[in-house]
């Protein structure tokens, strides 16, 4: 019985996929299937895709929507996954020759655990020469915690593939803003953390490419023209009581820079900070900038 999807969401990267096909031809273990959901594209998607079908020898879905991001893609992933698990690896990723091996032995050992509810690996990222620029050396021993404990208890900050339970992602849907395309993936990993674990494990699964035509490199210019997005993101954070505080100050300030973008109400930005200590933060924050900006 097939238990894991793989999960690709792609946007006009016909010439990159192919890479990733091969390294799911190449896996020992075929004990898995492929969905992929193209986001729109206008180059030959469709075509590479139709290869890759007949030349597998493990089941390939493909679903076309019309362009509306990376998140809503997962979304229609997941009302279409039947599988006990998956992993979503970008259309810029690969899997290692062993990596499907690797998951079905570590979800062996948290199948009958109502609270871990999968698997986070520490993805290993290169450059476009082949460089290494992060690997899975971080992180010296397995670790169960949520993510937030991992950036802010064991201070292993980190880029991880999450092979995830299907049943529990399916409770958490992105939020769909009209007219934005992009909000960052720890909204709902975040979400999560409030009541659900995962097994850090120290195997890297997944190699990573970074591209200068990926989100990560354009991450700041994405978040600002995506900024009902980006500003419940950066709510969401700052009014997370399991943060530091330290952290949360950055975020308010990021969340009233973009919340700034739609809404003009002073008092209204002010009112959906929960923490009275970080509404003070806030106040002070800007008198500061405000005296700054007059003396100068």
């Amino acid at each position: 019985m097939i238990e894991l999807t793989i999960f690709t969401p792609t946007y006009n990267r016909a010439y990159i996929l192919p890479k990733l096909f091969d390294s799911l031809l190449a896996q020992s273990n075929k004990n898995f299937e492929w969905l992929i959901v193209d986001d729109g594209s206008s180059d030959n998607t469709k075509e590479i895709i139709q290869n890759f079908q007949s030349k597998a020898n493990f089941k390939i879905t493909s679903i076309y929507q019309q362009n509306q991001g990376k998140h809503v893609a997962i979304n229609t992933a997941l009302q279409n996954i039947n599988t006990s698990y998956f992993v979503t690896v970008d259309s810029d990723d690969y899997l290692k020759n062993n990596a499907i091996s690797i998951i079905y032995e570590k979800l062996a050992t948290i199948k009958d655990s109502k609270t871990i509810i999968g698997l986070a690996s520490p993805i290993e990222m290169i450059n476009n020469e082949g460089n290494t620029i992060f690997s899975n050396k971080i992180l010296k021993s397995e670790i169960i915690s949520s993510q937030i404990e991992m950036a802010y208890k064991y201070n292993v900050i980190a880029e991880f593939s999450l092979i995830l339970k299907t049943s529990v992602a399916k409770q958490y849907p992105y939020p769909i803003f009209p007219g934005e395309k992009f909000i960052v993936e720890s909204v709902i990993s975040n979400r999560m953390n409030n009541n659900f674990k995962l097994l850090h494990i120290t195997s890297s699964i997944i190699i990573g490419e970074y591209r200068i035509d990926g989100l990560t490199a354009q991450i700041k210019k994405i978040l600002a023209n995506n900024p009902k997005g980006a500003s419940l993101a950066y709510y969401e954070k700052m009014n997370n009581s399991n943060i530091p505080f330290t952290n949360r100050k950055s975020f308010a300030k990021n969340y009233w820079d973009y919340e700034s973008l739609n809404n003009k109400n002073f008092l209204l930005k002010l009112k959906k900070i929960n923490s009275n200590r970080l509404k003070i933060y806030i106040l002070f924050y800007f008198i500061n900038r405000i005296i700054k900006k007059t003396l100068s």
